[in-house]
């Protein structure tokens, strides 16, 4: 006798389960990646579910997922897109449209931290403004109050500052500038989702706050972004822009179309815009990985605890970072900066992590002023960025993600303590 649908979705979700009961999404054995696969069968299940609906476009799964993420972080709003990139993109362009009260211009300036992804910098070119690039702090790796003023000129319009690798900017600091000099303030919070400063969380402090949920993130949505306000209008522009400057999925639609009866609200056009929606796939991992949040960020202060401790007799060689003031930090990654006087180099700790299996980077884009692709690029730089040049020389991360066991935590410590001895004594 045949089965109905329902019965084979619910042999599908049981299958789905089975599988992944079978640990084959592990990484492999004597391997660390910087990340590893952090969902399991709710997730897809629920991605099928909504490939077996056939509403797989940017629908009611995407717009709970945004309403659940705005309430987590603390926003009014939250509009997701597909990307982090986007989400960034997103924000400038709001800031840089007509219809947004007190425009970004052509020729303004932003202020933005040397070190971060190249995606907090290029939509500032992208809407026609002119990054300035700043340097940061050794201890934090972020954008700091004297960094902000010495970057500071008459075309300066806005500050993007970005919570680098879980830590956090002092945001108190950042507004008191901003509110000083008239600036907007946007959050690049794509590498510290959960971060806290002073009890609220990073990303809810500025004009605009934006996040990434890619695969090696916080949490993932494989791909996919979101932009937080805490103004409804400046979230309605989001959401024009997001998707072809149309009216479709702006909560004032009914008002917008009544403006315009002669057209058909359903092609009406009233800003322009791009296409960076998400799926409902999208937003169905999304629904899932949010609660899993918080135990992730657990972990990832767990492991970084013990890594901060177990480093500490070594930190004439080795400067580990801290929090900033007031801040509760996530710990996307576990960064070091190897100290000009150790007795060994950022490539031999790397390679030696390397070949124990433990996977590193740079410090992100490192100093992105020594990028070639700057050159192409209308940009300006605010005084010589050693600090920036530093950790492109000297830094690295390994990965801290929220499945790491503790028995991997502990290896390595093992290693890096094992490397360590090779040099000498603690301490010397």
């Amino acid at each position: 006798m045949p089965r109905s649908p329902e019965e084979i979705r619910k042999e599908i979700h049981r299958l789905v389960a089975e599988y992944f009961s079978l640990g084959l999404s592990a990484p492999p054995a004597g391997r660390l990646p910087l990340v590893a696969p952090a969902y399991g069968p709710e997730e897809v299940n629920e991605s099928i579910d909504s490939l077996l609906s056939t509403f797989v476009t940017m629908g009611e799964k995407v717009f709970e997922f945004e309403r659940r993420f705005a309430k987590r972080v603390g926003a009014a709003e939250a509009v997701m897109v597909n990307s982090g990139s986007s989400a960034n993109l997103l924000a400038l362009a709001a800031l840089a449209n007509p219809a947004f009260e007190g425009p970004l211009k052509p020729g303004d300036e932003v202020i933005v931290p040397a070190v971060t992804w190249s995606t907090s910098v290029w939509p500032i070119v992208q809407v026609g403004a002119v990054p300035v690039l700043a340097d940061v702090s050794l201890e934090t790796l972020c954008l700091d109050a004297a960094s902000i003023e010495k970057a500071l000129s008459p075309k300066t319009k806005a500050v993007m500052p970005v919570h680098l690798l879980g830590n956090a900017c002092d945001m108190q600091a950042v507004k008191e500038i901003a509110k000083k000099k008239g600036l907007f303030v946007i959050e690049d919070t794509c590498e510290a989702l959960g971060t806290e400063q002073d009890g609220k969380v990073v990303g809810t402090f500025g004009d605009f706050g934006t996040y990434s949920f890619y695969f090696s993130h916080h949490i993932t949505t494989i791909e996919g972004g979101m932009v937080v306000t805490s103004d409804p209008a400046k979230a309605e522009l989001v959401r024009i822009l997001r998707a072809h400057g149309w009216i479709r999925d702006a909560k004032g639609k009914k008002d917008l179309a009544g403006k315009n009866p002669e057209i058909d609200p359903r092609f009406l056009f009233v800003n322009l815009g791009f296409n960076l929606r998400p799926t409902d796939i999208q937003g169905a991992f999304g629904l899932h990985q949010l609660p899993r949040l918080d135990p992730f960020n657990d972990v990832r202060r767990r492991n970084a605890e013990v890594w901060l401790s177990r480093l500490a007799p070594w930190k004439k060689w080795l400067r580990t970072t801290r929090p900033e003031r007031g801040t509760r930090h996530t710990w996307f990654a576990f960064p070091l900066l190897v100290e000009p006087k150790a007795p060994f180099t950022r490539k031999q700790l790397s390679e030696f992590l390397e070949s124990k299996g433990i996977e590193t980077r740079p410090v992100v884009a490192g100093n992105l002023a020594r990028q070639p692709a700057f050159k192409h690029v209308q940009h300006r730089v605010a005084g010589d960025l050693p600090n920036s040049q530093a950790i492109m020389e000297r830094g690295l991360f390994f990965g801290n993600h929220g499945i790491l066991s503790p028995e991997d935590c502990e290896r390595v410590a093992k290693t890096l303590e094992e490397f360590l001895s090779r040099h000498g004594s603690p301490g010397a």
